[in-house]
């Protein structure tokens, strides 16, 4: 039986004839330096969670492990480790990695893939999609940024990869995401304007991530990027013909290959008239070599050796639109000469990241604007014909608003939030505030202001009326900030980690002495607790417990009942202990 290190040395042979070392060969790359970083681990990488009161003792647990900082995303925004990916020492190092990104201190990103955000410039007043959104590493970086005000709007068509993206927001308490669940070449019409920010990461094969997804030396050849290509051109079409005037796409991927790239690029731009592709200002990214795109390729055989123009219909897979702007002068079938050279000319404000200059994944990157100056207020695909045949001096007809059912996403009556209000001591008038089931859920007024609230035109001339997400099929809005229990609304530790200190009222403020008892384990008897912290009678039900750790304020929720016990899980547990001097719970409970 072949073990790891037979089957490591099985593809370091192949390597070097595969078809992806054939097409880095064929891109005028050095196949011989570029496999020595391509073939060896990703070192670990994460960005540091920017919102959060205790990032600066996180800062320093991490550099007191060697994290470094990556100068190209800013000070303290993100690290790379002395240590493989996934690779942490075993013991302290190992559970202090694990811990500080199970509690969204952190996020494990690879670096490459924490470049579109930045690209975006994103601003707090802006409305931003993520078109393939799971697991959810970009989603939550543009999140972070746009943090507080802004919004972003978080797609995923598949189940299963939908409830990594929940599980995201919710680790790393952030209230300002709309998930959604759409196939991305179909995402519903957002309410007028329209978007500011896209990012369409689109699905890939992959040939950029040789460093962690070992088996792609064998699984890819070019036939695997023609395949992707019509998918990839239409979700990036779709998110094109969502944007505001002015808005902003970035589409990308971890592939090396140009007909995931800059033949998609080019694609779209020719579906496209309201767009312009913009230079990417490498300034944003100090220190960082990016490579200009390609304004001409070659189309590969499945060796990956270059095709003769004459034999490109005999590729499995093989589209005009595969080939460069210049070849598809020179066989004829440009439709426009000069919006062909045109988009030639552009493609070199791409941008590429080879794996060999800063011990990366490598990467593909193409930013893009709705263009004001086409004179093109919408997309021209935006408004279908049945929409642009309407006589624009009738009234628009409303359809009736869809149905609710006890999934559906509402908003939060009156009384609900006065109880909240009155129970925790927290206005919540300068947030929107949701339910779904047994949930209270927190976000930031825009979601109601620009996507709740505004009618949405259909495709046939009318409009949904407001008061409704649809068309947009919502999962989940904003961060559970309270939990019905017991006719107790229980606190979320994902929302204390944002809001506990805006939360006044049902907090029993306690020593340190007393946080330690209780992070150690001590479940006392109410009056026991009351005793020791000063407090009067408590009411059975959910409470807050609050301490000042280090010079800032943490707050835990407890549940009363008997006993006072503690809600809040493992990870959280040893964070504190981290911070008190105390060790591990699993190091104090061993035998």
């Amino acid at each position: 039986m072949r073990g790891p290190t037979d089957r490591e040395e099985e593809r370091r042979r192949y390597a070097a004839s595969s078809p992806l070392a054939n097409l880095v060969r064929a891109l005028g790359r050095d196949v011989e330096r570029w496999l020595a970083v391509a073939l060896e681990p990703l070192p670990e990488t994460f960005r540091l969670t920017q919102h959060r009161q205790d990032r600066q003792w996180t800062a320093d647990q991490v550099k007191a492990l060697g994290a470094v900082n990556l100068p190209w995303m800013g000070d303290e925004q993100a690290f790379v480790m002395p240590f493989a990916r996934g690779r942490a020492p075993e013991g302290d190092a190992q559970r202090l990695m694990a811990i500080l990104h199970e509690t969204g201190r952190i996020t494990r990103q690879e670096a490459a893939s924490m470049l579109p955000v930045p690209l975006l410039n994103p601003e707090q007043h802006h409305l931003a999609l993520d078109m393939c959104a799971a697991p959810g590493s970009k989603a939550t970086q543009l999140a972070e940024v746009l943090h507080p005000n802004g919004v972003v709007i978080a797609n995923e068509p598949v189940s299963g990869r939908l409830n990594m993206l929940v599980s995201n927001r919710s680790r790393l308490g952030l209230a300002n995401m709309v998930i959604a669940q759409h196939d991305g070449r179909h995402f519903a019409r957002v309410p007028p304007p329209g978007l500011d920010l896209v990012v369409a990461d689109v699905p890939c094969t992959g040939t950029a991530t040789t460093r962690k997804n070992r088996d792609v030396w064998w699984d890819w050849t070019p036939k695997e990027g023609r395949k992707m290509f019509t998918t990839q051109v239409e979700i990036a079409e779709r998110g094109a013909n969502l944007l505001a005037p002015g808005g902003q796409l970035v589409i990308s991927t971890c592939s090396l290959d140009p007909i995931e790239n800059e033949a998609v690029v080019a694609e779209v731009l020719r579906r496209c008239p309201h767009l312009t592709l913009l230079p990417i200002e490498t300034e944003r990214f100090p220190g960082l070599t990016l490579h200009d795109g390609l304004s001409d390729w070659p189309l590969l055989d499945e060796t990956g050796q270059p095709v003769a123009s004459e034999a490109w219909s005999n590729l499995p897979f093989y589209k005009d639109a595969h080939a460069s702007p210049a070849a598809r002068l020179q066989r004829g079938v440009a439709e426009d000469a000069q919006r062909e050279r045109t988009i030639a000319d552009a493609l070199t404000r791409c941008k590429r990241l080879w794996h060999e200059d800063h011990d990366t994944g490598g990467f593909f990157l193409a930013l893009l604007v709705h263009d004001p100056a086409h004179g093109l207020e919408k997309a021209p695909t935006y408004h279908s014909r049945r929409e642009r045949q309407r006589d624009p001096s009738e009234p628009i007809h409303l359809r009736p608003a869809p149905r609710t059912t006890v999934n559906s996403v509402v908003e939060a009556d009156a009384e609900t939030v006065n109880n909240i209000e009155t129970l925790y001591g927290w206005p919540l008038d300068g947030h929107s505030v949701w339910m779904r089931g047994k949930r209270l859920n927190v976000a930031p007024p825009a979601v109601k202001d620009r996507l709740f609230d505004p009618p949405c035109p259909t495709n046939k001339g009318d409009a949904w009326p407001g008061g409704t997400f649809h068309p947009v099929q919502t999962v989940h809005v904003g961060l559970p900030a309270f939990t019905l229990k017991k006719d107790s609304w229980r606190s979320r530790q994902e929302s204390l980690y944002l809001f506990g200190e805006q939360m006044t009222a049902n907090v029993s403020e306690v020593s340190e002495a007393v946080f330690r008892d209780l992070i150690q384990g001590w479940a006392p008897l109410v009056e026991a607790f009351a005793s020791a912290t000063g407090c009067e009678a408590l009411s059975p039900g959910a409470r807050l417990v609050r301490c000042t750790v280090n010079g800032h304020h943490e707050t835990i929720s407890v549940w009363v009942g008997a006993r006072v016990t503690l809600m809040i899980d493992r990870n959280e547990q040893d964070v504190l202990r981290r911070k008190l001097g105390l060790p591990w719970r699993s190091e104090e409970e061993a035998p």
